[in-house]
């Protein structure tokens, strides 16, 4: 037992951040490439005398923890000289994969190639590796971000306010990325007062902010290139005496609290915990053999005082129970439930955690008991997908008040604030699903609907979805629930091709009922074409046949493993994000391969 707390004490705080915004880029496996050597990885970081890097670290080795991977870590202390160093000796190491934060990322590009000469892929992370191709990089739109902050001060003081920009080290890509992005807009919007390197530091961006105090003592606003130097302003401006707005960038915990303060008016937020992790699990990919892609974005959100409540250290929270997990599913005779669990139990078991799983068979009785036993086994943290998001609202009400945490899955629970719901965006992927009809067959088109159960979350917003583009661009002539099942669905459509001879396509809100549509469309002699959602092995077979049209591609088993994760940090005391989503796409022959 002691083992598993100080594994999950270990995630908890990346797995928070990992929840929070999970955009799943580059999944596919795009092909095979070769790694080299001992399948450890070696990360050189700038430095970590800044807290943006260290929680890039602390992300980055506790998803090694996690994937069982060796991951030695190199600070190069802002030393061009000593990164290159660092570097040589994680090589002579013989690691498989290098993730490198450059101090600058011209410099570095020597000691890179050297390495990728021997055969080691190399990651960049926040800032790029100039003039060389390598493996990927994992940063923030950092021109977007500045972007957004100088749009801020110019929505806050208005057109031609006097602003200073303090720079980050030059040559390094996120202090290029950020000026860039700084006179995108203050050069046509802004009077530019003054402009100096502070190089990413507190203590230098005080002492620059004194000297451009008292040479432009009419300043109005700050744009500093990290949340360091703004600190650093802050300090210098409440030493003068003055008023004067800053906004910086990255979203410290210090520069938050700032913000809470009044002392700071913004920050752009990244998510250094989820690159760090991001470029683990793409390290393993490529120790693995995997392609990975050349670019991965990660979000960010400009924090002002509006916001900042939702920002900064994650909340505590209290923990009941054994430290095991309920998982409460609605049926495992579905493939797509089937996936989500065996995502769920592989998680549980990388992590070294309790599961227990409860399969409600589409029954609602029988999930509400299922929830209650598994209370009454003293576990901490409920993982529910509701055979019907409002019948179960009252035994989740149960488990809330015994000190259960509770986390929906695929499907909400409605009338009760749970800690997390994870999800795939059903109506954005049913509007990708039915705007493919429109685009295939023309508007117009002669359509019928197959729902899911009534009641459940997926159910109604994929039919939200559907109806969003299906209202004003086909001819919805005929929709019936066949409750998600294949059965149902081959008897509801037999019954509306007797009624409605003419139809011309179906959209079925998922891929068993589209199958059964399909057994009947097949058996009445017609062509009919029919899309799904849940991209279900025998969903795909079937487009590759050419006996359904498409489909909607979820991640079963990420949403599985997600919420276990997450589950996971519950348990160690940390809060969680409110929702997750998982990404979706079309699948059509084109890419049913």
């Amino acid at each position: 037992m002691k083992k598993i707390l100080s594994l999950i004490l270990s995630f908890a705080m990346v797995l928070s951040m990992t929840g929070c915004m999970i955009t799943i880029d580059g999944e596919e496996n795009l092909g095979q490439t070769s790694a080299a050597a001992s399948g450890t990885i070696g990360l050189s970081v700038s430095t970590q005398n800044n807290p943006f890097f260290v929680t890039l670290v602390e992300g980055a080795q506790a998803q090694a923890d996690k994937l069982g991977v060796e991951l030695s870590v190199a600070d190069a202390g802002d030393d061009v000289t000593k990164q290159t160093s660092d570097i040589e000796d994680l090589v002579a190491k013989g690691i498989s994969v290098l993730i490198v934060n450059p101090v600058d990322s011209d410099a570095v590009t020597g000691a890179v190639e050297a390495a990728m000469a021997k055969g080691v892929k190399v990651i960049s992370v926040d800032r790029a590796v100039n003039g060389v191709e390598i493996a990927c990089q994992i940063a923030s739109d950092n021109v977007l971000g500045a972007e957004l902050a100088t749009q801020y001060i110019v929505d806050t003081l208005g057109e031609g306010a006097k602003v200073a920009e303090l720079e980050g080290i030059p040559g390094a890509s996120a202090a290029i990325d950020r000026s860039a992005g700084f006179h995108n807009v203050a050069d046509a919007k802004l009077d530019v007062v003054a402009k100096q390197t502070a190089n990413f530091d507190r203590t230098e961006g005080m002492s620059v902010m004194e000297n451009i105090l008292q040479a432009s003592g009419d300043v109005q606003a700050v744009f500093a290139a990290n949340d360091e130097m703004a600190l650093g302003a802050v300090e210098a401006i409440s030493g003068a005496g003055k008023d004067i707005m800053v906004v910086g960038f990255d979203a410290t915990d210090d520069a938050i609290e700032a913000i809470k303060a009044g002392k700071m008016a913004g920050t752009i937020a990244q998510q250094p915990a989820l690159i760090g992790s991001t470029a683990v699990d793409n390290a393993v990919k490529l120790i693995a053999g995997e392609t990975i892609p050349a670019s991965i974005p990660v979000e960010v959100t400009l924090v002002n005082k509006d916001n900042a409540d939702s920002f900064g250290a994650p909340a505590k929270v209290e923990i009941v129970g054994n430290g095991s997990i309920g998982l409460a599913v609605s049926t495992q005779n579905n493939p797509f439930f089937v996936t989500l669990v065996e995502g769920a139990q592989a998680a549980a078991d990388k992590l070294g955690v309790s599961l227990t799983v409860a399969d409600a068979g589409d029954d609602v009785t029988k999930q509400v008991s299922n929830v209650e036993d598994l209370v009454a086994t003293g576990i901490s943290v409920l993982i529910i997908n509701p055979v019907d998001s409002d019948a179960v609202t009252g035994v989740v009400e149960a488990a809330m008040a015994k000190g259960v945490h509770v986390i929906s899955v695929d499907r909400a629970v409605n009338g009760v604030d749970i800690a997390c719901q994870i999800a795939s965006d059903n109506v954005l992927g049913a509007e990708l699903a039915t705007q493919y009809i429109v685009d295939t067959l023309g508007e117009g088109a002669k359509v019928a609907e197959l729902e899911g159960i009534p009641g459940a979350s997926a159910a109604i917003e994929r039919s939200a979805g559907f109806h969003n583009v299906a209202d004003t661009k086909l001819d919805v002539v005929a929709k019936q629930t066949a409750n998600f099942d294949r059965t149902q669905g081959m008897s509801v459509m037999e019954n509306m091709l007797q009624a409605n001879g003419d139809i011309q396509a179906v959209f079925a809100a998922n891929d068993e009922m589209a199958l059964g549509a399909v057994e009947a469309i097949s058996g009445a002699g017609k062509q009919i074409m029919v899309m799904g959602f849940d991209a279900t092995d025998d969903a795909i077979e079937a487009i590759k046949a050419g006996k359904m049209a498409g489909t909607i591609a979820q991640q079963p088993a990420l949403i599985g493993s997600t919420a276990v994760e997450n589950a996971v940090t519950l348990i160690g005391g940390t809060a969680i994000a409110k929702s997750i989503p998982v990404e979706v796409t079309l699948i059509t022959a084109a890419n049913a391969k």
